[in-house]
């Protein structure tokens, strides 16, 4: 689904929707409508040219990464999260600032609102009886 998307955002076709709703029909009409729009085509071969403009083709960039691996070795390129504690990757120190901190907060108005409801009720309770 997410490959569909890009594809129709970027304009190279056309998505039909998710695979268990698609009737011969939809797909018929896309179909129609890539060969006919030839704007599909033009996206396409601009994507193309894009890509294939780089400066070195696949071969030649494995070739390079490889000299660059022996002349320095790979220890620069170590990524820091290998190195990270499972629950700093998943982010879930950060996930429990974002929902302890609210928490709390919320917690701590709800008591005071309740205290001051109390002592409210109290006081009122209070002043009828003298």
């Amino acid at each position: 689904m997410y490959n569909a998307a890009r594809m129709h955002y970027r304009g190279y076709g056309v998505n039909v929707g998710r695979m268990r709703d698609v009737s011969a029909e939809k797909l018929i009409a896309g179909a129609r409508d890539v060969i006919n729009n030839h704007s599909y085509v033009d996206n396409v071969r601009a994507a193309s040219a894009i890509f294939r403009s780089r400066p070195q083709n696949p071969r030649q960039r494995a070739a390079w990464w490889i000299d660059h691996v022996i002349q320095h070795g790979g220890s620069h390129m170590h990524s820091y999260a290998l190195d990270m504690a499972w629950y700093e990757y998943l982010m879930l120190d950060i996930l429990g600032v974002c929902v302890v901190v609210p928490l709390v907060l919320m917690t701590s108005a709800v008591t005071a609102c309740i205290c001051c409801c109390m002592r409210h009720n109290s006081m009122t309770t209070h002043h009828k009886q003298q």
